[in-house]
């Protein structure tokens, strides 16, 4: 199968000029060896990995041995033998910086610990995502989005970027699952998938005494994915404490699965500050939610809250390839009905995005984020994210985009 190259290429080659080591995090099965392996621009680059059991020993037993040769390195499965790291860190000193690596592993949470302590001031921690639906159509990576941000002008014009939204939807971002060519195996990696993080990843950071309650709260947060939820009702749902449901919380975030948005609000604005939570992969999300078929999505009231899901992780894609890391939020004032699905403040840039399910808009539609620039002049200016085809401006400094393109 031919490498779909990744739009992170460029943001680790840019690196590298300022950084000799590279930390490459993202939850497992997002495409991390996939890329480290097949980059044309890592070719000429050694690539060893801890998964190897005589390299493993070779780490442990004679590490500077295993690193003789003076060229750049790959590392992947580096949490198998943290330790490793001290020799990469003297390596790296010894050379002045002139010695490069990637390091790179499952979404563990030692991943990001240990190298912090020990490669401090000498790597840069890059984070990759599964695919964005335009970065697995070969589209540039600079969109839409960067062009309203950077105050260019928006044309008014006709995506040709064709996409059946349900399908998309309902397999998420994971490459394995993206190019399943049945819905069967699709289904199947899934379930592997979750498995396998219950009953490894997790088991490795900290022992979960009832597996069954943790799979419980994922599919009660999936089945309640960009909606407010308060932890004490969770608790009588999964049939664990408070505090375990907190305790699991922070895991799913920790390892890149579970993302907390909390409310924007300027200073003495009322403003809901209750958090809600999405899903790393609209495609993960579904199948913890028991929406096993394509079908299944075609409900109203299940298709928008998982597209809404499905434009967050575009966003989270995005994110991944900006300098400075963007904070995301969601806007709903106590006092009005009105409410935008994602805030998003890139350095001192803030736009808002709301995602609609229908394929036509109108004036009307705009009324929410109207409501929003009104009363919050510090923000650039709003997208709203559509099932239609055609790019164009709404009201002032608001656009009509499609989800093809966003």
């Amino acid at each position: 199968m031919k490498y779909i190259s990744r739009w992170l290429e460029e943001r680790i080659i840019d690196a590298f000029k300022s950084h000799p080591v590279i930390i490459l995090t993202g939850p497992r099965q997002v495409g991390k060896s996939t890329l480290l392996e097949n980059a044309h621009f890592l070719k000429d680059w050694r690539y060893l990995t801890l998964d190897d059991p005589d390299i493993l020993e070779q780490a442990k037993e004679d590490p500077k041995g295993l690193l003789w040769e003076n060229k750049p390195t790959i590392i992947d499965e580096v949490q198998r033998h943290p330790e490793f790291l001290l020799t990469v860190k003297y390596l790296v000193d010894k050379s002045h910086r002139q010695r490069h690596f990637i390091l790179s592993g499952s979404g563990n949470i030692s991943l990001r610990q240990s190298p912090r302590e020990t490669l401090a001031g000498r790597a840069k921690y890059l984070h990759l995502t599964g695919f964005s639906f335009r970065e697995y159509h070969g589209l540039p990576s600079q969109g839409i989005f960067d062009r309203l941000l950077q105050d260019q002008k928006i044309d008014v014009s006709i995506t040709k970027q064709e996409g059946d939204l349900l399908k998309a939807v309902w397999r998420g971002c994971l490459p394995g699952v993206v190019l399943a060519q049945a819905e069967k195996v699709a289904l199947e990696r899934m379930s592997s998938y979750v498995d396998t993080y219950i009953q490894r990843d997790i088991q490795d950071l900290v022992k979960v005494r009832h597996p069954q309650n943790f799979r419980r709260l994922m599919e009660v947060l999936t089945q309640a994915t960009g909606w407010e939820s308060v932890q004490d009702e969770l608790s009588k749902v999964c049939g664990e404490t408070r505090s375990n449901v907190s305790r699991y919380m922070s895991l799913l975030k920790d390892t890149n699965l579970l993302y907390e948005l909390k409310g924007y609000a300027v200073k003495g604005e009322r403003a809901y500050k209750q958090s809600k939570y999405f899903w790393f992969d609209s495609g993960m999300a579904c199948f913890l939610a028991n929406i096993h078929e394509v079908k299944d999505l075609k409900k109203p009231n299940i298709k928008g809250r998982y597209l809404e899901n499905f434009i967050f992780q575009q966003i989270l894609s995005w994110g991944s390839l900006q300098m400075i890391a963007p904070e995301v939020f969601y806007w709903r004032p106590k006092a009005e009905e009105v409410e935008v699905d994602f805030v998003v403040r890139s350095n001192k840039e803030i736009i808002g995005i709301e995602v609609k399910s229908s394929e036509s808009l109108t004036f009307k539609d705009t009324r929410s984020m109207r409501e929003f620039l009104k009363t919050h002049p510090e923000v650039f200016g709003g997208i709203i994210v559509y099932t239609g085809h055609k790019v164009y401006p709404l009201a002032t400094n608001i656009y009509a985009v499609p989800w093809t393109v966003f």
